[in-house]
């Protein structure tokens, strides 16, 4: 698929929130609603978007995130890497980058301590860990989820990111008020949010890569906004509940390596960047299975459902 102007719009709009509508997003581009729509379902049949995704805060559920960017070497795949990374927990994601290097993003109860980490490299032989990032991510409200937040995100993750509203208060047995006023608070809260994910191969024309930043936590809000100020034309990705609150990492797209080098000259000017860097993406893909498996077993811990409306 070749994608146009107005494509190339639709997915950076759907990046930073994948549930924005159909309308509002032709409205901000000239075309109706039904023509937006249309566009979408021609770049998820392309594998242009691969998945519309649900993010979820793994601190929400009392985990951390563990970032493990391995390099591989002769005698072992990235791919074969990422599975034993996954032998010591659940993966949120996992991304490939053209060279030897990848990243597992990698779902865990405690730290991992000297023993954990000396196994890892053991395990990982001949691949070898260039560096390891444990962070405990943060949510606003005090509370934890309820049972029916919990039968939100679930129908969500089941039937799809998009699924109108009306779809899931009658899928979870409350009204569309309730479905709205809980999923409005869990993204305020930073339980969740909503991306996409597209494939590198399909974006005929375009590469992707991402830009991971270390920013002083005073400068957190001012670096993002100034990232969507310069470049939000070209971010696929955006940060996220994923996300610790020193780091932002944005995948954007571009016609070639000299867009890549302009844009990291110019994040590493920003003020409050500690230090960024960039590579050229071949594979980004996100898994449920932790939060499912949270999910189900949180409530088995309830059998009795009390609805609210």
């Amino acid at each position: 698929m070749i994608l146009d102007k107005n494509d190339l719009t639709i997915l950076p709009t759907l990046a930073r929130d994948c549930r924005t509508s159909y309308s509002s997003i032709g409205s901000q581009i000239g075309l109706t609603a039904k023509s937006v729509k249309a566009r979408v379902k021609k770049m998820v049949g392309s594998g242009v978007i691969e998945k519309f995704v649900v993010r979820v805060n793994p601190a929400a559920f009392g985990y951390r995130t563990a970032l493990v960017l391995v390099k591989t070497s002769h005698g072992i795949t990235k791919d074969e890497a990422i599975k034993r990374v996954k032998e010591f927990g659940d993966l949120a994601y996992q991304v490939h980058h053209m060279g030897s290097t990848s990243v597992a993003a990698l779902i865990i109860k405690k730290p991992l301590d000297d023993n954990s980490i000396q196994s890892l490299n053991e395990r990982l032989k001949p691949a070898t860990i260039i560096n390891i990032a444990v962070t405990e991510l943060s949510v606003s409200a005090s509370t934890d989820l309820s049972e029916t937040d919990l039968r939100i995100i679930k129908c969500l993750l089941l039937s799809g990111a998009r699924i109108e509203i009306s779809d899931i208060a009658k899928e979870v047995g409350i009204s569309e008020k309730t479905t709205t006023r809980r999923l409005n608070r869990m993204k305020e809260s930073r339980f969740l949010d909503f991306s996409l994910q597209c494939s590198p191969a399909a974006m005929v024309g375009y590469i992707q890569f991402v830009i991971p930043i270390s920013v002083a936590k005073s400068h957190y809000h001012e670096v993002l906004e100034r990232m969507y100020s310069e470049f939000q034309a070209n971010i696929l990705y955006s940060p996220s509940v994923i996300e610790p609150e020193d780091r932002l990492a944005f995948v954007l797209f571009g016609e070639n390596v000299f867009v890549v080098d302009h844009v990291l000259a110019r994040v590493n000017f920003f003020a409050g960047v500690n230090s960024a860097d960039s590579y050229i993406l071949t594979k980004w893909q996100y898994y449920d299975d932790w939060i499912m498996k949270e999910i189900n077993n949180r409530l088995l811990l309830r059998p009795v459902l009390h609805r609210s409306r």
